[in-house]
């Protein structure tokens, strides 16, 4: 088709100006190369890359160089791809920092920190400018690179880029890990990264350090107390320590092959910490009792994350991983449930309890929608769990002194009840005498007693004279005034290291402590002079007095107690008999 030279005559202009825009557009759609200095201390690349999913996991740099790959602009300040078993590719122009002294050529160097320490294989891909002519420089970090590491010294995968960027051609990244594929990329300048470093360093101590004391401070308590609630705390936070610790790159900044190894580990640690997380809830919160359908579901969850073991053993890495995450969140909730439902049944430790875990279950779940890209990833999100779990091992400590003091206070409680019920069954209701069953084994250890100690000791058997005519004639309530009267009598007049005894029905006995024969008679007489003085009026109009025959007797040598006891009811009835209202000895 050929047009006519007036059409493009008439169309020319239009044609220009669509090239036109189509240019302009081209050179703003192409962003300025990252650059640091001055007043910009620190950049997330993040948002100003274009970011490449490898599900396959076989691309190449050459690859990736190659126009025909599907890269997409990256719009978040953090790569967020969670559990996605893929590898990521990114690219982003960087420029040397800009240090405003152009002599200065150490501070033109700037820091790219990857804020995840999980990160098993980091590579870098940067173009420089060696000797006028292009070039590339490959940097490898991750605990998984092993010896091929180039990374600065750092908690996390941390690259020194060199003063000779070349800013017109992108820094291209590949990062591929079994752990969860989310991270923060920070350009810094050597400033910036010293204070960031700095503040991490202060929050991973102060984390390390109130742990540390909380396990040192509660296996004193558990040495000392041997409360197998303080060995459960103990291992809780023993393991939460390390699992924070591997987590934070802590050992992998201290000693490389062993932060790989730990490393590798980490569903095994996040394993055990919920276990021991589980068997203390249900040694603490007491669920068989308090909480027994938690108490089930908790055994069932324990034995369910002992799995995570047997998958990292298999070296299925990904999905212990994201097992552990899944079971975390189950775990929690039932925990913060079980202690709800423990603190509906009464058990009043349970609001401690449930104040420390809320706190660290917030924190927790802060940490989990951060993990699933429901909120922003930065340092506070990062870092959420360790204050968290810091401020919950605090307060778990105060849970267990007050779990301790609620126990001692529960058993001293128990302690009394027991003394009362005890008190209660050998003490005559009537009377307020101790009963029969108190008197045998009593009298047993008043004779081995005296026999050890060389004392004397003397036994009164008493019977209330005519009682039964008494209860015929005016009813056995009458009759129970008459003993209870004796009963107080005995009360009144014996010595606080005597003891008096309802024997059964109408007769009781008395064991004088330390008292020979004629002390026991003196004691006998006071009783029977002042029982009949006492008087009963059964009726109005009528005056009663009551008396009583008094039999006593001393222990003689290898006398036995139930020898003794019946001498003295022998005396008692020989008082019974000649007369009444009188004492005997035998």
């Amino acid at each position: 088709m050929i047009l006519h030279p007036r059409t493009l005559h008439r169309i020319g202009p239009f044609i220009l100006c669509l090239v036109l825009l189509w240019a302009i557009t081209a050179q703003a759609g192409e962003a300025p190369p990252i650059r640091v200095g001055g007043a910009v201390p620190a950049v997330e690349i993040a948002s100003q890359s274009e970011y490449l999913l490898d599900y396959s996991g076989r691309l190449q740099y050459q690859d990736i160089l190659s126009s025909g790959q599907p890269f997409q602009r990256h719009t978040k300040y953090s790569f967020q791809f969670s559990f996605k078993r893929a590898t990521l590719w990114f690219k982003c122009r960087i420029a040397p920092a800009d240090s405003g002294d152009e002599t200065a050529l150490a501070s033109r160097r700037s820091f790219l920190v990857f804020d995840n320490a999980a990160l098993g294989a980091v590579t870098l891909y940067v173009p420089v400018i060696l000797d006028g002519k292009p070039d590339l420089i490959e940097f490898h970090g991750g605990w998984r690179q092993g010896e091929k590491s180039r990374e600065f010294p750092f908690l996390y995968p941390t690259f020194v880029l060199p003063d000779n960027l070349d800013a017109s051609r992108p820094v291209v990244v590949r990062v591929a890990t079994p752990y969860a594929l989310q991270f923060r990329a920070t350009l810094y300048t050597i400033d910036a990264f010293r204070k960031m470093s700095f503040v991490l360093f202060l929050i991973v101590g102060f984390f390390a350090g109130i742990l540390i004391a909380m396990i040192l401070y509660n296996l004193a308590l558990y040495l000392f107390i041997r409360d197998r609630q303080y060995l459960f705390y103990i291992t809780y936070i023993g393991f939460l320590l390390l699992w924070q610790c591997v987590l934070v790159g802590l050992f992998q900044y201290i000693w490389p092959p062993l932060g790989a190894f730990l490393m590798s580990g980490i569903p095994v640690f996040a394993a055990l910490m919920m276990i021991f997380a589980v068997s203390f809830g249900i040694v603490f919160l007491n669920t068989p009792k308090t909480a027994p359908r938690h108490d089930k579901l908790l055994k069932g969850l324990a034995v369910f994350i002992g799995t995570i073991i047997a998958l990292v053993l298999l070296r299925q890495l990904w999905l212990g991983n994201l097992l552990s995450y899944l079971s975390g969140q189950v775990v929690s909730v039932v925990l913060f449930t079980a202690a709800l439902s423990s603190l509906r049944s009464g058990f009043r430790p349970a609001l401690f309890y449930l104040i420390a875990f809320g706190v660290f279950l917030l924190c927790a779940f802060v940490f989990f929608f951060k993990f699933y890209g429901l909120i922003p990833n930065n340092t506070f999100t990062m870092h959420i769990v360790i204050f968290g779990s810091a401020a919950e091992a605090v307060l778990l400590s105060f849970a267990l002194g007050y779990r301790i003091r609620v126990l001692q206070e529960e058993e001293a409680q128990l302690r009394e009840r027991e003394r009362d019920l005890e008190a209660i069954s050998v003490t005559d209701e009537l009377t307020g005498l101790f009963n029969r069953r108190f008197l045998n084994p009593a009298l047993v250890k008043k004779t081995a007693a005296a026999r050890r100690s060389g004392t004397r000791l003397s036994l009164l058997m008493l019977d209330v004279d005519h009682f039964k005519d008494f209860n015929d004639t005016y009813g056995h309530p009458e009759g129970d005034k008459v003993l209870a009267a004796l009963g107080g009598l005995l009360i009144q007049t014996l010595r606080e290291e005597d003891i008096a005894c309802r024997y059964g029905g109408e007769e009781f006995v008395v064991i004088l402590h330390n008292a020979d024969l004629n002390a026991a008679m003196e004691a006998a007489e006071r009783i029977r002079a002042g029982f009949e003085k006492i008087s009963f009026r059964p009726d109005p109009k009528k005056e009663i007095f009551a008396t009583v025959s008094i039999g006593a007797a001393e222990l003689l040598p290898q006398e036995t107690p139930e020898q003794l006891l019946f001498r003295a009811d022998q005396a008692m009835y020989q008082a019974k008999q000649t007369g009444r209202n009188r004492i005997c000895s035998a």
